[in-house]
């Protein structure tokens, strides 16, 4: 999948808004904005393919638990769906109802008790960016598909600081637009894909 720099987005956003170089402390706050934008672009879709993952094995606890964090596999975001064997092959296979809480997931009704692994379908944990200074080198690696979103929104949230109400509407607008592209993508893909199939995107809550 296709990304680009922080540094890249951070000089998109700071030629946006049409300054040499941000105060020491304008810098933190655009990282902030940054960050909060980046995890609202996250948030508002299951289905991000760079963030799915379909129907991997995970361990049962005692207590028909299936905890968010196991070994070195990915930690859990948010579950999505649970099947008793490997899903989205030839054969159908039992599909488990589960409540979440700070534990894991907790299943409901399990066929067997000798069952010692579930296989789960989620969303990979939401982490932040790192970049803490020297903004306009950093390396560090931005979806390509949230890059406009987050570079708009985040000179929006600077505007609005700024007291600028009027520009920041516009650059939001702008941001938002990016977005919805994106999750129309991804919604196309959610109507034609069995793994799909319960994932919600803004769009399809949009059109309900």
């Amino acid at each position: 999948m296709q990304t680009r720099t922080y540094g890249d987005l951070y000089e998109l956003i700071q030629s946006l808004s049409g300054v040499g170089s941000f105060a020491p402390s304008e810098q933190v706050n655009i990282a902030n904005f940054i960050n909060r934008r980046f995890y609202e672009a996250y948030n508002i879709s299951q289905a991000w393919p760079r963030y799915l993952v379909a129907g991997e094995e995970r361990t049962l606890s005692a207590d028909q638990s299936v905890p968010y964090a196991e070994g070195t596999k990915n930690t859990i975001g948010e579950f999505i769906r649970i099947h008793r064997n490997q899903p989205f092959l030839n054969n159908s296979t039992v599909e488990y109802e589960f409540y979440v809480d700070s534990i894991g997931a907790h299943i409901l009704n399990v066929v067997s008790s000798s069952d010692s692994g579930v296989f789960v379908t989620y969303k990979k944990e939401f982490q932040p960016f790192t970049t803490s200074s020297d903004y306009l080198n950093s390396t560090e690696l931005v979806p390509a598909e949230f890059f406009n979103f987050i570079a708009h929104t985040s000179y929006a949230d600077f505007l609005r600081m700024d007291g600028q109400t009027d520009k920041a509407i516009t650059e939001e607008q702008n941001g938002q637009q990016y977005l919805a592209l994106e999750l129309e993508r991804v919604d196309l893909i959610t109507n034609n894909n069995t793994v799909n199939n319960r994932f919600s995107t803004y769009v399809n809550r949009q059109a309900r």
